[in-house]
């Protein structure tokens, strides 16, 4: 009989201990504040949408868009990476205008609880294609902005407007994008 009531007691006594542990790890707090980005967090990038022609004096229709890209954050704000455009703009005649832009750049992007605001500048060189005329390198600059949300760790949906320019000796050519898009964090 005193074997089972020191049996009872034990367990009894460990079990209340095991039911304050667990209330007590409910609770617990490491003060630690847990961010969406931060140094050495990933992103890529796909988005696809509308070229507007800015200066073409409506020789150029409007045609569209596809970027994939990838940026790696060096702080909360502050991310590194690059792009691949593939564009296409038709003419009045017909004819094909296409720009494949190969850009590394910056990217700059406060945030607001799940909203995202991601600004970038980016340069680099492209591949043209106009009526069998190739121009290869030709320099290119990019400036956009856009807001995301952020639907998970993972996941965020958003939209962007990108200012592409691409000077050339005879004429220069400024686009105006407007794209929605999806970005995968890991």
């Amino acid at each position: 009989m005193k074997r089972f009531l020191t049996i009872l007691t034990a367990l009894l006594i460990l079990s209340g201990t095991a039911i304050t542990a667990q209330e007590q790890g409910d609770e617990y707090d490491d003060g630690y504040i847990y961010k969406n980005n931060g140094a050495g967090d990933n992103f890529l990038k796909l988005n696809l949408g509308a070229l507007f022609p800015l200066n073409f004096e409506g020789h150029l229709w409007t045609g569209g868009i596809a970027e994939i890209g990838y940026y790696r954050f060096l702080s909360e704000w502050f991310a590194v990476g690059g792009e691949f455009s593939a564009t296409y703009n038709l003419s009045i005649g017909n004819k094909t205008l296409v720009m494949l832009p190969i850009t590394g750049g910056v990217m700059f992007q406060p945030a607001i609880g799940n909203f995202e605001f991601p600004i970038y500048l980016n340069v680099g060189i492209g591949y043209e294609t106009w009526q069998n005329i190739n121009y290869f390198p030709s320099f290119v600059l990019k400036g956009s902005g856009g807001v995301y949300y952020r639907i998970n760790d993972m996941l965020s949906l958003g939209g962007a407007s990108t200012f592409i320019w691409v000077p050339q000796k005879e004429k220069s050519g400024s686009f105006l994008t407007a794209t929605i898009g999806i970005r995968y964090h890991f």
